[in-house]
């Protein structure tokens, strides 16, 4: 089977490549990717594979689809969780390396769009980048096509879909259905579990019947790492508490560093002790924003950068043999989940303080799946964190699981996954 990729960050996606990798055992696969990013993902990509570069459009071709963009920025259909739509727009607006115009014409657009209909839906706005010619072209003989969301290209999705071939979109995060515009109704879908299915019926109005429950690619590290039944000590010689930082943009990091200072501080005052070991959020490239942790002398960062699958030195080690695990809201929460190690949601942001952060807190997958008060751990208040710090050091079982968010969805491996992926997309063209 010829199958045809359209993803992104491949070059930090590891999980992704490893399905790939997979594949291409017994599969061709064609992947195309923007031409200034080929040599940074080239090198992460097994020689099995082929890269088919995306080629740069022209200047008048640039001017369209930004004109096209901005109009469906300001009159595009968003889902039904406006909230958190709006809320990941503005936080996009803190991107750093967009220029001083892009973000004035970006959040004036928004502001605009907020009082205007949403009449373009995603199918109708790829419909119209299809007028755009450009010299790109789709390999003929590919018989399916997978991608991921947040959509790679939108103009070469759209010629993929005129391809009249089987589409398959992953929902590559749980957070995706409630933030994002770009879910077409001409693809399948692909998603972690039965939520993340009612997810997208209720928020993007998605057929069903398009929608297929396969797994979480970044779970199976986890399922991995159980599997290997190796008894690896921790990494430390002191017991902590595993805080996982979720911010990438600095005025939203610096706020939360700003609580991650008072929890060291109230780690301290109930278990002198206990350390604080705090992971930075990956990509948040600025590390000297966790600068004012380092003065305090309960506070350890964990700064490895090291491959998901090297359990020697992994996150998921420091997760098991933490005390416990914290968050403001992040997928390795979620993750956390799976372990005997409680993990915690933090929800005592102050919403006229740090309106930002409270939002973020707040996202529409929080409170659906962490925060809504049926079995997931959440502290309200730093009274709240003060007694559990004290529970949890007065007893190896206070009683704190993390057990109906890990039913949920059960962990497979890569190879499960990749058997299921194919069988999928063999069974959806014999039907065709």
């Amino acid at each position: 089977m010829k199958i045809g990729v359209l993803a992104q960050y491949l070059d930090t996606r590891s999980d992704i490549r490893e399905i790939l990798d997979r594949l291409s055992q017994e599969h061709e696969i064609v992947v195309y990717i923007r031409e200034p990013e080929i040599q940074k993902v080239s090198q992460f990509v097994n020689g099995n594979i082929t890269i088919v570069p995306i080629a740069v459009f022209s200047r008048y071709q640039k001017l369209l689809c930004l004109f096209w963009q901005y109009l469906y920025l300001m009159l595009g259909k968003i889902p039904a969780s406006h909230y958190n739509y709006y809320m990941t727009e503005h936080i996009k607006l803190l991107n750093p390396t967009h220029q001083k115009w892009q973000k004035t014409i970006q959040s004036a657009l928004l502001k605009i769009s907020k009082i205007l209909p949403g009449i373009i839906h995603y199918d109708h706005y790829l419909y119209g980048l299809t007028f755009i010619k450009a010299r790109n072209r789709i390999h003929p003989d590919i018989e399916v096509f997978l991608c991921c969301t947040e959509i790679y290209h939108d103009w070469l999705f759209a010629q993929i879909l005129a391809q009249d071939k089987p589409v398959w979109t992953y929902v590559y995060s749980w957070d995706h259905p409630c933030k994002m515009k770009t879910f077409s109704k001409r693809t399948n879908y692909l998603v972690w579990h039965e939520g993340i299915k009612t997810d997208l019926i209720q928020l993007q109005n998605i057929n069903p019947n398009r929608i297929y429950v396969w797994g979480a690619t970044q779970f199976a590290y986890i399922h991995d790492y159980f599997q290997s039944k190796r008894e690896s000590p921790s990494l430390y010689d002191f017991r902590y508490i595993y805080l996982g930082c979720a911010t990438g943009y600095d005025k939203l990091t610096s706020q939360e560093v700003d609580y991650c200072e008072q929890i060291a501080k109230d780690l301290h005052d109930v278990v002198p002790e206990w350390k604080l070991v705090t992971r930075p959020y990956p990509f948040q490239n600025n590390r000297t924003i966790y600068g004012k942790l380092l003065k305090l002398n309960n506070v350890v960062l964990d700064t490895s950068i090291t491959k998901p699958s090297d359990l020697a030195n992994d996150k998921l080690l420091r997760i098991e043999h933490a005390e416990a695990f914290l968050h403001f809201g992040t997928t390795l929460g979620y993750e956390a989940a799976y372990f005997k190690t409680p993990s915690f949601l933090i929800d005592f942001v102050d919403p006229k303080k740090d309106p930002l952060l409270y939002g973020f807190v707040h996202q529409y997958q929080n409170d659906r799946y962490l925060n809504d008060g049926r079995g997931y751990n959440v502290v309200k208040s730093r009274k709240d964190l003060r007694e559990v710090i004290h529970r949890l050091s007065q007893t190896t079982d206070a009683g704190y699981t993390n057990e109906k968010i890990s039913q949920d969805m059960p962990l497979e491996s890569f190879q499960t996954l990749t058997e299921k992926l194919i069988t999928l997309f063999t069974e959806n063209i014999k039907r065709r």
